[in-house]
């Protein structure tokens, strides 16, 4: 008989009591995730969305965010009025929850939002925002540096424009000058903030419109009608100067060059050189400040404290009245009892040629004024400067009260220079002697000239050669438009304005020719006509018509300076190709500057400035002038008139400004014109120049 094992026994059970507790335990796990016991529990996702606004104008935008809890992805994708990405009716809506609303109201205002979740799309939220009707622009409103409401601006200045409701809110817009979004240089730029700044010139017909269009819809609008007028911005920078004409106490000669800088503000300083000098002043050059006015219609006002004594200009006393053309030139005369002078400011738009290398090649050029006492002296011809203060040849044409002397050298041995300022020192050496110059730049193309010695006193200008050599017939071929004043065998104002045609070998073509003359009150217009001419290699000629005879020296192919040769006749003046034609009645259109010179019936000068205004069909609607009769000072002369049709063939025209003033206008390029006065009181001669 085998006796019980009780410690086998035990162990077996043990054994069995292990394997029946792991199998159990998988059970046991399950049932503590399941809520079971103290366990953890896994999260429920979450989708909400929100939109910057609930209600918005048609075309606008709202951005709408989203936010994702518990998912392994926070991507949505985005519906509006149940339809994905949106479409025209409810509008869209991009993948990055920015919603544009449609043009117009839909039927039902409110569109719902909806975001998917991408990773669970059972999961969606939803938001609604109002599509209200776009705000109706009620006013355009623009204010001046004043904060003042106004519609009018000057040249350079601005203006904040707005567009409001009817509750005065402000409304988001897009801004055009004239349709144009954002505008442009010729009729001003305006900000997307809608600050207008004008031109410095005003656009055709003096005003542009200004349109505020609704960025809601753009059929919403609304438009001004602006102003731009000239003031003072529109001089701004270097520019030289000159004038010329009478002293009213002996009647002689006067003449003066220079240069200044104006501020854009009203102030400019400056240098100048007067001859004859003024006996209480003693420097040379004169430094001098002063002040300017620009009015609405581009006539103004300068005056010149001499010598400086400070910025300030307080005491005058040298007083003009100036018409401006453009932001590059203006014309000037004397406005005071004691002279009667005529000239011209022009831009100085490159101060690094003020230096001696400035002038550099070959100049033609066209001095007048007196010899000696009170006769008359006009000098043309042409000189070649080296760049390093040398001028190594040149010759000249002189007519001294009706004497000729032609074709005078001028020898290598004549010098000048160029100090910083763009003043000029100049001798003119030829075998009669040496003539002292100042003169100022106006570029390397030009420059500004004024005799220093006592006698002869010679003003006038230079201009670069576009070509040096070899000149020929040929530097004169088709159209050609002319004007020369001076004076006649009596002392008495002589101008004259023409046309001809030459054919490049040195014929004017028989009839071409066309002569308004006024000789002291004596107007006559010539019957049609042909002539001759020549040009020798170095651009040296002559031209020949009935009762008629110049010198000339090329400037540019159709164009150059003239000095009359006819008999007791003392004249200069100029001779150009004409550009931009045929012209018509149409070509007079606009506002113009204008200016002339001459003489009263006394014999003694006459200065006119000032603007006018044409339609382009035959009528003046307008004109201003401002004139000095030796002395008897008349401001804002008004008047209008008439013209009569512009000739095709030859540019011509004449005016009628009510009461008695007589012009005939020949025309050289769709902004300026020749012009004669022919009334029998005097002779006066200038031009008219397009503003704008």
């Amino acid at each position: 008989m085998h006796q019980f094992n009780g410690s086998v026994f035990l162990q077996k059970v043990q054994w069995q009591r292990l394997v029946l507790i792991l199998a159990l335990l998988p059970a046991l796990l399950a049932l503590n995730s399941c809520g079971g016991g103290s366990g953890t529990t896994t999260a429920t996702p979450t989708l909400t969305i929100s939109c910057a606004a609930t209600s918005v104008d048609v075309n606008g935008t709202v951005q709408c965010t989203q936010s994702i809890l518990n998912l392994s992805s926070t991507l949505v994708n985005w519906e509006a009025g149940g339809i994905a990405g949106g479409n025209s009716t409810f509008g869209t809506i991009d993948a990055n929850g920015k919603y544009t609303a449609p043009q117009t109201v839909p039927t039902n205002n409110v569109v719902t939002i909806t975001a998917i979740a991408q990773a669970q799309t059972s999961l969606t939220a939803t938001a609604t925002i109002t599509i209200l009707p776009a705000t109706a622009i009620s006013a355009v409103t623009c204010l001046d540096s004043t904060q003042t409401p106004s519609l009018t601006v000057k040249s350079g200045t601005s203006l904040a424009c707005t567009a409001t409701s009817s509750a005065n809110t402000s409304i988001p817009v897009n801004w055009q000058v004239n349709t144009i979004t954002g505008g442009n240089a010729a009729l001003g730029r305006i900000s997307a903030q809608g600050n207008y700044v004008a031109p410095l010139v005003p656009p055709a017909g003096g005003t542009v419109t200004i349109t505020a269009i609704s960025q809601a819809v753009s059929t919403q609008t609304m438009s001004v009608t602006v102003n731009v007028a000239f003031g003072n911005r529109v001089l701004s920078g270097s520019y030289a100067f000159s004038t010329s004409g009478r002293h009213h106490a002996t009647n002689g000669f006067f003449s003066r060059v220079g240069s200044f800088v104006a501020d854009g503000n009203g102030g400019l300083t400056g240098i100048e050189d007067v001859n004859p000098q003024p006996g209480t002043i003693t420097a040379q050059p004169i430094s001098f400040s002063g002040s300017y006015s620009i009015g609405a219609d581009g006539r103004g006002t300068m005056q010149f404290c001499e010598p400086a004594t400070g910025n300030a200009c307080t005491v005058p006393t040298s007083l003009f009245r100036v018409v401006v053309i453009s932001p590059q030139q203006a014309q000037i005369i004397d406005f005071q009892a004691g002279s009667a002078t005529n000239g011209e400011i022009v831009s100085q738009p490159d101060v690094s040629v003020f230096k001696t290398s400035g002038l550099s090649g070959g100049y033609t050029f066209s001095f007048s004024g007196i010899s000696s006492g009170t006769t008359e002296e006009s000098v043309v011809g042409e000189f070649v400067s080296d760049g390093a203060g040398k001028i190594t040849s040149g010759e000249l044409d002189t007519n001294i009260g009706g004497a000729l002397t032609s074709q005078v050298a001028i020898t290598n041995t004549s010098t000048y220079s160029v100090d910083s300022r763009g003043r000029g020192i100049a001798a003119l050496v030829t075998s009669g002697g040496t003539s002292n110059f100042i003169f100022y730049m106006v570029s390397a193309s030009r420059a500004k000239f004024l005799e220093t010695d006592p006698s002869p006193i010679l003003a006038g200008d230079s201009f670069k050669q576009q070509s040096i050599a070899p000149w020929g017939s040929n530097a004169l071929n088709g159209s050609i438009v002319f004007q020369t004043s001076g004076t006649n065998s009596t002392g008495a104002f002589l101008a004259d304005v023409g046309t001809f045609a030459a054919d490049g070998s040195g014929t004017i073509t028989a009839g071409s020719g066309l002569l308004d003359q006024n000789s002291g009150g004596a107007v006559t217009s010539a019957a049609p006509y042909g002539g001759t001419y020549t040009v020798d290699v170095l651009g040296r000629g002559t031209i020949t018509i009935p009762n008629h005879s110049y010198v000339l020296y090329m400037i540019s192919a159709g164009n150059a300076v003239l000095q009359e040769t006819t008999a007791s006749s003392v004249a200069h003046g100029l001779l150009t190709q004409p550009q931009g034609g045929p012209f018509n009645s149409a070509s007079l259109s606009g506002s113009y500057s204008l200016v002339l010179t001459g003489q009263n019936a006394s014999k003694q000068e006459e200065d006119v400035v000032g603007q006018l205004s044409a339609n382009g069909t035959g009528n003046v609607t307008a004109a201003s002038l401002d004139i000095n009769n030796f002395g008897t000072l008349a401001t804002g002369q008004t008047a209008i008139g008439t013209y009569t049709a512009v000739a095709a063939s030859s540019g011509r025209t004449t005016v009628l400004l009510n009461p008695t003033r007589n012009l005939v206008l020949y025309f050289v390029s769709p902004t300026q014109a020749y012009a004669l006065d022919t009334d029998t009181t005097g002779a006066a001669i200038g031009s008219l120049d397009k503003q704008f």
